[in-house]
């Protein structure tokens, strides 16, 4: 699906309706509402825009680019998504709980009021991110590289930042009870 210009409703709201195959292409819109539950999608590519209310819940995404956008009440639980690019752009009340972000670069990014229980980060690098009043039990970092990353009145219960590299990271008023970091962690 390509959005090249805006569709509106009878509100004059821009509205895309997700289709049931194809890339995922959204530029300059506004997306309310919409799902691509357990789907295979290709590629999703989502820049200058707002997303809001829309599932990708336990979804099979081979690439995913998000540039310049906000993303709301969106939900990737339980999706796998391989090759993942975030950058300046803010997440609040999303579901990641059990997501795979495979390969994954985030930076100038703020996540808010999102639950991201048992999400794996593996591999990841995360540059000048903030999460603020999120849920990351169980969230894995096993050797990620994070640097100038705030864990602002989180919960890190049993988050793993196993053989991770940690520069700038800063917990604030958060819940730590079963971190596990071990020495490799610098």
């Amino acid at each position: 699906m390509e959005i090249k210009k805006p569709i509106l409703n009878e509100d004059g709201v821009e509205k895309v309706v997700l289709g049931e195959s194809g890339d995922i292409d959204v530029c300059d819109a506004l997306v309310r509402g919409g799902a691509r539950d357990a789907t295979i999608v290709d590629e999703v590519k989502i820049n200058s825009s707002v997303i809001d209310s829309v599932s990708f819940q336990s979804s099979k995404i081979k690439e995913m680019s998000v540039i310049d956008s906000l993303l709301n009440g969106m939900s990737f639980a339980g999706a796998v998504c391989n090759r993942t690019f975030f950058e300046r752009i803010i997440i609040r009340k999303s579901r990641f709980q059990g997501t795979q972000l495979m390969e994954c670069i985030v930076r100038d990014v703020v996540i808010e009021k999102s639950k991201c229980t048992d999400l794996s980060l593996r591999f990841a690098k995360l540059k000048n991110v903030l999460f603020v009043d999120c849920d990351l039990d169980g969230v894995d970092f096993l050797a990620a590289n994070l640097e100038n990353v705030t864990f602002t009145n989180c919960s890190l219960k049993n988050a793993q930042f196993s053989q991770s590299k940690l520069k700038h990271v800063s917990l604030k008023a958060a819940h730590i009870e079963g971190i596990s970091i071990d020495k490799e962690s610098q």
